[in-house]
């Protein structure tokens, strides 16, 4: 494993931190029988926050003391390392094509816990990549052991299929969506792609939510009546992911 330690940007506000805690919290809650252990993020679109929330989600897990791992797995289009600035060129994909040893790509962080992969050199073929029995056993086997658990940022499911791919090797599949952005029938058409996948969603994170949204989200227990028109609509949205269809 490199010896590198890199610093990772984390400053959030005290609002958003909870949002995390909250979120974090919320998935403890689904563990049932099978501890969750591997967790696929994915959205409809790109822009969506989806990255964001994969990394400060990892980094919340990491600060309430679990060993957490960040993967990069959007090979068409590698974010930008805002967050971490890596002068490892080797990751994902170096890793699955058998350039290198799994502790090459690995990252440590200034934040006790908190590891990363990066998506590594571009390929040609990424469906191909992830389809392969070498990426299933790198998340189900060799990684899964290592951390407590471990997040993968997938690329948005609106654009390609890899994102479903990934998740039916999961343990559980997170929805980002972009609050008054995405069409409540794409929103649907991702649900049933995931679902055809067999695999097992967890929820939705309706994300950047306007802070005054966000207080009367909060302030009330009058959820369902209030006159805030972001709630009543993604109130559906949410409801019609749980039933499978939106009216």
């Amino acid at each position: 494993m490199p010896e590198i330690s890199y610093v990772v940007k984390y400053n959030l506000n005290q609002t958003v931190e909870e949002a995390y805690k909250v979120l974090r919290a919320n998935i403890q809650f689904c563990e049932s029988s099978k501890k969750i252990r591997t967790l696929a993020l994915t959205s409809y679109g790109p822009g969506e926050g989806k990255s964001t929330t994969s990394i400060n989600l990892a980094i919340s897990m990491a600060k309430a003391g679990m060993k957490v791992l960040y993967i990069d797995a959007d090979i068409r289009k590698p974010m930008p390392f805002k967050y971490f600035m890596s002068s490892n060129l080797k990751g994902l994909t170096n890793y699955i094509q058998g350039q290198v040893k799994l502790e090459e790509v690995i990252n440590e962080t200034d934040i006790e816990g908190f590891s990363f992969i990066t998506c590594g050199i571009k390929v040609n073929n990424p469906n191909e990549l992830i389809a392969t029995d070498k990426f299933k056993n790198f998340i189900q086997e060799e990684v899964a052991k290592l951390y407590d658990i471990v997040i993968i940022d997938t690329p948005p499911l609106g654009s390609v299929i890899d994102a479903a791919v990934i998740a039916a090797m999961v343990d559980g599949t997170i929805i980002v969506i972009e609050a008054n952005s995405v069409k409540c029938q794409n929103a649907i058409r991702m649900k049933d792609q995931l679902v055809k996948a067999n695999a097992k969603i967890l929820g939705t994170v309706l994300n950047k939510i306007k802070k005054s949204d966000y207080k009367s989200y909060y302030g009330s227990y009058d959820y369902y009546n209030s006159n805030k028109k972001y709630v009543k609509k993604w109130s559906q949205v949410i409801k019609a992911l749980k039933r499978g269809k939106y009216d």
